[in-house]
């Protein structure tokens, strides 16, 4: 009897000596908030459980005795033993079930249980347009971004635009994208996304990042294409203190307008279902040489002309050339951000209305267009004064030619001028003028008032 309570001491101490060194060690670290890990948590608990099995083990041997003299000295009436009555025994079961220690839960090898994550993110806007030549008018949006991962592997990707028009509402289902990630250096993805190709709708459009309250028209209007559906592998990998970003796609390729004598030649990225059984591959390679200062060249290539037409076997091809540099300059106590792409299309010669249906052929022709923009930025965020680090200064240029059949929209140069406030990192005001003169025709000169946050 004296060696088993010497044995239940023993386990007591140790408890209470493993609790008490436990809790100040982790206080007095240093490098933790205090806190212990999962793993360390889990750890402690099996430690006592194991203590607390070894305790309740010697205090049954230590009861078995005196139990087993009363069950040696029941009462005997006549023939009959009296046994225990049922409430005793089940107590007796209670407290044996209560004193064993619960097995612990370990969760099974690649479970979803617990570990999926979802955010909701975006962006909302307003904003006032004064242009020369329309009716002013205000305008809103909310852009909720869903990011879904599953797995540390497998994430989602998708984004709504919800606007006012009329006398209700457009929604608008934006990209949506599945991804699995290989490994560091790879990632694949199926479903819309934004092309690789066109670096400012994949990663400055968001109105809380884009500088001025509207959109250069040299990457759109039919010169790159901005959503693509299909598949992409992505990914990038050092190269010594240098790094490259890859991006190469599959997808439905941009149909040719053929049947308008201003759009002949003009390729249309907005319908994303194919005209043909030929699919678009294209892609992006940047280069790193530098940090804070990245060069790109994209490109697609396609058969955008209607399955089962003469135009089928035409041949597209459009490329670009990207910069963007973020520097820190102690000469001009802040950061500059310089933006610039330039992009060209072309398709194949052809000979549009060959038999003058149409009323504006025989219009033989090798459709060419080409656009881009340049845009810098400038912010104090160096000075001493928090009123003035706040402001941001933007001067942007952009440019589209005209309609590869020479009929239609003029081509149009634009210079824009703004002053951004930022009330936090994620939330602007924005003023910006544009001064825009299509060639032969009225200016376009517009005003902009802009405000947008970023979630």
């Amino acid at each position: 009897m004296r060696k088993i309570r010497r044995y239940s001491l023993a386990a007591i101490i140790q408890i209470i000596v493993l609790i008490m060194a436990s809790s100040p060690t982790r206080a007095e670290d240093p490098t933790t908030d205090g806190y212990v890990t999962r793993k360390e948590y889990d750890e402690l608990k099996a430690q006592l459980l194991a203590m607390k099995k070894e305790l309740d083990t010697l205090k049954k041997e230590r009861e078995a005795g005196p139990k087993q003299e009363h069950t040696e000295r029941q009462v005997v009436v006549g023939p009959h033993e009296v046994a225990p009555s049922q409430g005793e025994a089940v107590a007796d079961t209670h407290k044996q079930v209560a004193t064993e220690a619960p097995p612990p839960v370990v969760e099974a090898e690649g479970s979803l249980l617990g570990t999926t994550k979802f955010l909701l993110a975006g962006w909302a806007e307003a904003m006032y347009e004064q242009r020369n030549g329309s009716a002013s008018t205000f305008s809103a949006s909310l852009n909720p971004i869903f990011l879904w991962e599953l797995t540390p592997k497998i994430l989602f990707d998708g984004r709504l635009e919800i606007e006012p028009s009329g006398s209700g509402t457009n929604v608008n289902l934006v990209n949506a994208q599945i991804s699995y990630l290989f490994n560091d250096y790879i990632a694949f993805g199926v479903g819309e996304f934004f092309s690789p190709s066109n670096v400012f709708v994949e990663r400055f459009e968001p109105q809380w990042i884009n500088k001025l309250p509207d959109r250069p028209i040299g990457v759109y209007q039919g010169v790159l294409p901005n959503i693509s559906v299909g598949a992409q592998v992505r990914g990038g990998f050092p190269i010594g203190p240098t790094r490259v970003d890859y991006a190469f796609y599959v997808s439905n390729g941009p149909t040719l307008s053929t049947f308008n004598a201003r759009t002949a030649g003009e390729l249309d990225f907005s319908s994303y279902t194919d005209n043909n059984d030929d699919k678009a591959i294209g892609g992006r390679v940047g280069f790193l040489p530098i940090p804070g200062v990245e060069v790109g060249y994209g490109f697609e290539t396609s058969r955008p002309g209607f399955q089962g037409t003469a135009f089928a076997d035409l041949r597209a091809l459009v490329q670009s050339v990207d910069l963007e540099v973020t520097r820190n300059s102690d000469l001009l106590k802040g950061r500059v951000n310089l933006f610039a792409q330039y992009a060209w299309s072309r398709v194949d010669h052809a000979v549009y209305d060959p038999d003058g249906s149409l009323g504006f052929g025989p219009l033989p022709l090798t459709a060419k267009r080409d656009g881009g923009y340049a845009a810098i930025a400038y912010r104090p965020t160096q000075l001493d004064i928090d009123l003035l680090r706040n402001f941001e200064m933007v001067f942007r240029w952009d440019h589209l030619s005209a309609e590869p059949s020479g009929l239609g929209d003029p081509s149009e140069t634009r210079w824009t001028i703004g002053l951004d406030y930022w009330l936090s990192p994620s939330t602007v005001i924005k003023a910006a003028y544009e001064w825009d003169k299509p060639n032969g025709e009225r200016n376009r000169n517009a005003l902009f008032f802009q405000t947008a946050m970023g979630f």
